[in-house]
C-alpha cells in the first residue's frame, strides 16, 4: 500500500509541479525524486525498484505530456485511437529514467545519508544530460523547469546549468525524504538532523539566488524591441489565398507598434516562426512589400519563413528559416534551424518504411540548416548613435530547450537571444507554458535577454535573471514591446558547460565505484 501511495505522490507531484491548466505549485515537483527514492529504498530488489520507478515516471510524464495527442490528431490526421496513446509512449520512455533512479536508490540504501544525497543528485544530473542528447534529445519537463516562476531558485543555473540545478534539487529532496523516513523510527534519533540539514542546504542555495539577483548583468544602452503575434489559424495559414492577408496582418500589427513616442519606438520587429507562409525568395510582390515597410519605417525586421535551395534535377532542399531585414530594406542574411523536430519536421531514417508512410504523410521534409550562426544587425548612427552592432542568436521553436544551442549562439558573439516559435499546434494546453519555462532557463544559463515571438502565444521578454518582464496571452493577435539590453559578458556556466557532464560522470564513478561494485555482487 505504501508503494502505491508513493507512486501516486510522485506522479501527482510531477504533474502539479510542472505548468498545467488546472493548478501549478513548483515545489510539488520535488515529490517526484523523493518518491522515486522511497520506492527504491523500500523495494526488495533493484528490479522491483526499477518497475515501481518506471510506473511512477510513466504516470507523471504521461500526465504532463497529454498535449502530444493534440497535434497528432488535429494536424497529423491520425484518429484519436492512435493519437491518444502518444503521451503514454513518451511517458513510458521518460519513465525509464525514473526506474533507473529508483534502482540507484535501492543500490545505495545501505550507504550513509550524505553519500546517498550526492550520488543521487549526480545520477539525476547525468540522466537529464543523457535524455537531452539521446535520439536527438528530449529534455522536456526537466526538474529545474518547474521552478522558473520562482526566480531566486533558478539563479544557480548560471553556474551549473539547468541540468545541474535539477540534480541539486533531486539530491536535496532525497536527503529530506531520508531524514523524514528515519524520524519515524524511535531508534534512529541521531538521524533526525537530516531534514534540518536538507533544509539548511536548500536555504543556502536560495540565499545565493537572492544575493546573485542584485549582481546579475544589466548592461547599458537598451533598445526597444517589438514582438508581433499574428494569431493566424494553423488550419488555413498555408492556403495560397491567405498569403496576402497574412502579410497585411503582420504589417498592420507592426505599424501599431511603431505608432508610439520616439523614445519608445522599436528598432527591431520580430515576427514568429514561419510567420510568412510562402517562399520569401520567390514571391516578389509580397517580399517587396515587407522590404518596403522596413525601409519606409526605418526599422529592422526578423521573421520566419520556409527557405528553399534548388540543387537541380528537380531536387529542392527545404529549411525552416529566419530572415533578417535591415532598416534600409536590405537583407542581412538568414538563420536555418539546425535541430529539427523528429516526426514533425522530418522522419528519422530508420522509420522511413513503406508501411509507416501513410501514418507519417503529414510530417515535413526539412533539412538541418547550414547557415546557423548569429545574425548581425549593423548599427545605424542616424537612428541609434550610441549602439554598436546587434548580434542576434536565433533559436527556432524547440531549439530553445537545448542548453548547448543557446551556448553555441553566445560563443559566436550573440548579445541577444531570439526565440521564434509556433505553438499553435498544441492548442489551449500546458505545452506553451512548459515551452516558455524551458526557454527561461536558457536566459539564466547564458545571462542574456530573450525575446520570444510566437504565432498564438506565449510571446514574452525574459531578462537575464529569468524574470518574465512582459508576456502575451494565448490565441489573440497583439503586439508586445519592451526595451532589451544587448550583453557581452559570459556566465560561469558558459565556461563550465563543456566540462560539467564529464566532471559529473568522473565524480560519480570515482566516489561510488565501491558502492556499485558491492551492489553488482548482490544481483
Amino acid at each position: 500500500m505504501n508503494m502505491l501511495w508513493w507512486i501516486f505522490c510522485g506522479a501527482a507531484g510531477l504533474w502539479i509541479g510542472m505548468p498545467n491548466p488546472v493548478a501549478s505549485f513548483p515545489a510539488a515537483a520535488l515529490l517526484y525524486p523523493a518518491s522515486l527514492f522511497l520506492l527504491g529504498t523500500g523495494s526488495t530488489s533493484w528490479k522491483h525498484a526499477f518497475r515501481l520507478g518506471w510506473l511512477c515516471g510513466l504516470a507523471g510524464a504521461s500526465a504532463c505530456l497529454y498535449w502530444l495527442a493534440i497535434p497528432v490528431h488535429d494536424f497529423g490526421g491520425l484518429p484519436w485511437a492512435l493519437a491518444a496513446p502518444c503521451p503514454l509512449l513518451m511517458g513510458a520512455y521518460i519513465g525509464l529514467y525514473g526506474g533507473l533512479f529508483a534502482a540507484l536508490a535501492h543500490a545505495l540504501r545501505g550507504e550513509p545519508a550524505w553519500r546517498k544525497g550526492v550520488a543521487l543528485g549526480l545520477g539525476w544530473y547525468l540522466m537529464e544530460c543523457f535524455r537531452g542528447w539521446f535520439f536527438t534529445g528530449f529534455p522536456w519537463i526537466t526538474l529545474a523547469s518547474a521552478f522558473t516562476p520562482w526566480t531566486p531558485v533558478i539563479q544557480l543555473a548560471s553556474v551549473i546549468g539547468a541540468y545541474g540545478l535539477g540534480g541539486l534539487l533531486a539530491g536535496l529532496s532525497c536527503l529530506c525524504a531520508e531524514g523524514i523516513l528515519r524520524v519515524r523510527h524511535p531508534h534512529a534519533l541521531r538521524k533526525r538532523w537530516l531534514p534540518a540539514l536538507g533544509g539548511s542546504l536548500a536555504g543556502i542555495f536560495l540565499a545565493f539566488g537572492v544575493f546573485s539577483l542584485s549582481f546579475a548583468p544589466s548592461g547599458q544602452g537598451g533598445l526597444w524591441v517589438s514582438l508581433e503575434q499574428g494569431n493566424l489559424d494553423q488550419n488555413v495559414k498555408w492556403e495560397p489565398a491567405m498569403q496576402r492577408l497574412t502579410v497585411k496582418r503582420y504589417l498592420s500589427l507592426s505599424a501599431e507598434s511603431l505608432s508610439v513616442p520616439e523614445s519608445e519606438r522599436p528598432e527591431l520587429l520580430i515576427w514568429p516562426e514561419t510567420a510568412m507562409p510562402f517562399d520569401y525568395q520567390t514571391a516578389p510582390e509580397l517580399s517587396a512589400a515587407i522590404r518596403a515597410f522596413a525601409r519606409d519605417r526605418r526599422v529592422a525586421l526578423l521573421f520566419g519563413a520556409p527557405g528553399f535551395r534548388n540543387r537541380g534535377d528537380g531536387v529542392v532542399d527545404a529549411f525552416n528559416r529566419a530572415y533578417l531585414i535591415a532598416p534600409n530594406g536590405v537583407g542581412e542574411g538568414w538563420y536555418d534551424k539546425e535541430h529539427l523536430v523528429p516526426f514533425g519536421e522530418y522522419v528519422p531514417p530508420f522509420l522511413d518504411l513503406p508501411f509507416l508512410r501513410p501514418l507519417l504523410q503529414g510530417v515535413g521534409e526539412f533539412l538541418p540548416g547550414e547557415s546557423t550562426g548569429p545574425l548581425v544587425l549593423p548599427a545605424t548612427p542616424q537612428l541609434s548613435p550610441d549602439r554598436g552592432p546587434l548580434v542576434l542568436g536565433v533559436l527556432i521553436c524547440y531549439e530553445s530547450i537545448f542548453p548547448e544551442l543557446a551556448r553555441k549562439q553566445v560563443s559566436q558573439g550573440a548579445t541577444l537571444l531570439v526565440n521564434i516559435s509556433n505553438d499553435a499546434w498544441f492548442g489551449r494546453s500546458s505545452a506553451p507554458e512548459q515551452h516558455l519555462s524551458l526557454g527561461i532557463l536558457r536566459a539564466v544559463e547564458q545571462r542574456r535577454w530573450i525575446a520570444r515571438s510566437t504565432n498564438t502565444g506565449i510571446s514574452a521578454f525574459v531578462d537575464p535573471t529569468g524574470a518574465v518582464v512582459a508576456r502575451s496571452g494565448l490565441f489573440k493577435a497583439e503586439s508586445l514591446s519592451h526595451p532589451v539590453v544587448p550583453l557581452t559578458e559570459k556566465s560561469v556556466f558558459f565556461t563550465l558547460e563543456p566540462w560539467l557532464p564529464w566532471a559529473g560522470l568522473a565524480l560519480f564513478l570515482t566516489f561510488f565505484a565501491p558502492v556499485l561494485s558491492r551492489f553488482r555482487r548482490h544481483i
